[in-house]
């Protein structure tokens, strides 16, 4: 089936991705910040809790388990250097950089600004930086990253959740450059080959919508299990569409649309053309 890999993958809708990925046969490689949570279990559906340990035990040949915090740059780099393909890298390890709702930007301090970017922001895009090569060189491959209508400029009517909403925004924004760089990139090698052209890699924000997590509580709408099935389909319609070029919901459905690069225009007519033929 191929390779899955899963940054902050042993709780909430991380964990979420690892057991369906598993589900459907994929070989995974799950990160893990806290090792004392690994027998943790998280409760997916009503019926359903796993843990990564337990997982590993189910599945002891396709799941493989590493350790690693992704603000540190040295074991980030380790980390890639350890890792020879992947199909689909989800980037969903997060914070929401504070402590209580409602706190205003004035009562946020710098620090805590610089921990979510850090975190949510410049973390994210040294794993893009670091995964890129092989990206590029697996045809159809796909990055996802879990992002936020928080993070819209146009969702913001209450100036509130300072922190994670800026570093949301920015999230949104460099996975959308990367997506053009794969794009480009991938075109530049294969660009007189249109077979090959229209399986460019890309990269993908996706909003898992309010699900039952640490982060989202008790009362939120959706399972865990409810939201990753979403999103695991609209990976599969990216992957074949590549229409990248906006912030999805777990639905489907585009909540913040980006212009069409010139690629993907032409990626889109090479799509149309031979669906005339088939």
């Amino acid at each position: 089936m191929g390779t899955v890999i899963v940054i902050g993958g042993n709780r909430g809708i991380g964990i979420g991705f690892v057991n369906a990925y598993l589900q459907d046969g994929y070989a995974v490689i799950a990160t893990y910040r806290d090792e004392t949570r690994l027998c943790v279990e998280t409760l997916l559906d009503s019926s359903n809790h796993v843990s990564l340990n337990g997982l590993k035990e189910k599945y002891p040949d396709r799941l493989k388990l590493y350790k690693l915090d992704i603000v540190d740059e040295e074991a980030v780099s380790e980390f890639a250097q350890t890792v020879e393909k992947v199909d689909i890298l989800v980037l969903n390890a997060g914070v929401k950089g504070y402590s209580v709702p409602g706190t205003k930007p004035h009562e946020h301090t710098t620090q805590e600004l610089m921990t979510a970017l850090s975190v949510n922001t410049v973390a994210i895009d040294r794993i893009m930086r670091l995964f890129f090569p092989l990206l590029l060189n697996n045809a159809n491959s796909c990055a996802i990253c879990t992002g936020s209508l928080v993070g819209r400029t146009a969702d913001n009517g209450s100036g509130g959740s300072h922190v994670y909403r800026i570093s949301k925004a920015a999230t949104h924004a460099l996975i959308w450059n990367w997506s053009i760089n794969l794009m480009n990139e991938w075109h530049l090698k294969n660009g007189g080959d249109s077979e090959k052209l229209i399986k460019t890699p890309c990269a993908v924000t996706i909003c898992p919508g309010w699900v039952r997590t640490d982060m989202g509580g008790p009362s939120a709408r959706l399972s865990i299990s409810e939201s990753v099935a979403g999103m695991k389909t609209c990976v599969s319609e990216v992957r074949k569409t590549k229409r990248s070029n906006g912030l999805y919901m777990y639905t489907g459905e585009i909540a913040e649309a980006y212009s069409v690069p010139k690629v993907l225009a032409d990626i889109f007519l090479l799509q149309q053309a031979s669906s005339l033929y088939t």
